[in-house]
């Protein structure tokens, strides 16, 4: 099992987020884990890329704990990436995290972006190692958007054109639905930047009659644009889904989109891992 320490007070700014927070951690650190392990032998390079980083680390709401969010986590792993981005576009979150990696992490090859991250997506291809026949290079990229509107697809599909896993917290339960009229609204321009299409209001009239809920449309949908950049569509079972504690209210699906089977053969087992009924195996490649 993975566990997320809790931290002492630094004095530096920390966030609040719902304890459900613990759980997205939790994935992220073990997929990062096994996706060096897994990879190391194969691959020249592993990369790491935050588009929504913070400042580092967290406060559960209502509580004093403190815990690692994902830049820390995926830094202190036992086994490291050869090379880490993070991007963060509040100046103050940017300042805490880079003192807190100078601090802690200052050995680790780190390349700190101030800047919102579908503006910065050149400069993050910028700084990642070059591909060569002999000097293969492959990224992994966790996406943490607050809504629909932090996230374009537009930036996925410039940062697929290298070979990169992504592992996305997508916003489809309360935000799709306490927000649909007004993404149905043309004049609202956010779902349409998140899937990369503007053709899913006339898809949606046609699912709605077959009883589908839009929270599962909205899913279907953004595989559909993966798809498009040839990732395999994991399909809905492998999705994790993350609700509130306070008023157990569904928030997110967590969802890993990878070209590769085997990046999906550990997502599912991930999923077991983390459940703690289910033992955890992989196979041996």
């Amino acid at each position: 099992m993975i566990d997320i320490p809790t931290l002492e007070d630094d004095g530096l700014i920390t966030p609040e987020i719902g304890s459900w927070g613990v759980e997205k951690y939790k994935h992220v650190a073990l997929y990062s884990s096994v996706f060096i392990r897994s990879m190391r032998k194969i691959w020249e390079c592993l990369v790491y890329i935050d588009l929504f980083s913070g400042a580092g680390r967290s406060r559960i709401r209502g509580t004093n704990r403190i815990i690692p969010a994902s830049p820390l986590i995926a830094l202190g792993l036992a086994q490291k990436f050869d090379k880490y981005i993070f991007c963060e576009k509040d100046r103050k979150k940017y300042d805490a995290l880079g003192k807190r990696i100078k601090r802690s992490f200052d050995a680790c090859d780190v390349s700190l972006i101030n800047g919102d991250a579908n503006s910065m997506v050149e400069e993050m291809l910028s700084l990642i190692p070059q591909y060569s026949g002999t000097f293969r290079v492959l990224s992994f990229c966790f996406a943490d958007p607050y809504s629909f509107g932090n996230l374009f697809f537009s930036t996925i599909r410039k940062l697929s054109k290298i070979f990169m896993d992504f592992l996305i917290l997508i916003p489809s339960g309360m935000d799709a639905t306490r927000n649909l009229r007004k993404y149905l609204s043309s004049e609202s321009p956010k779902l349409d930047n998140f899937l990369g299409r503007t053709d899913w209001r006339e898809l949606w009239k046609l699912e709605e009659r077959q009883s589908i809920t839009f929270e599962r449309f909205v899913i279907k949908e953004f595989s559909k644009s993966m798809k498009g950049l040839d990732f395999i569509d994991p399909g809905l079972d492998s999705t994790v889904l993350i609700h509130s504690d306070e008023k157990k209210l569904f928030l997110y699906r967590l969802v890993l989109y990878s070209r590769r089977e085997l990046g999906n053969t550990f997502w599912k087992e991930i999923k077991k891992c983390l459940d703690p009924q289910r033992e955890l195996t992989f196979p041996n490649k």
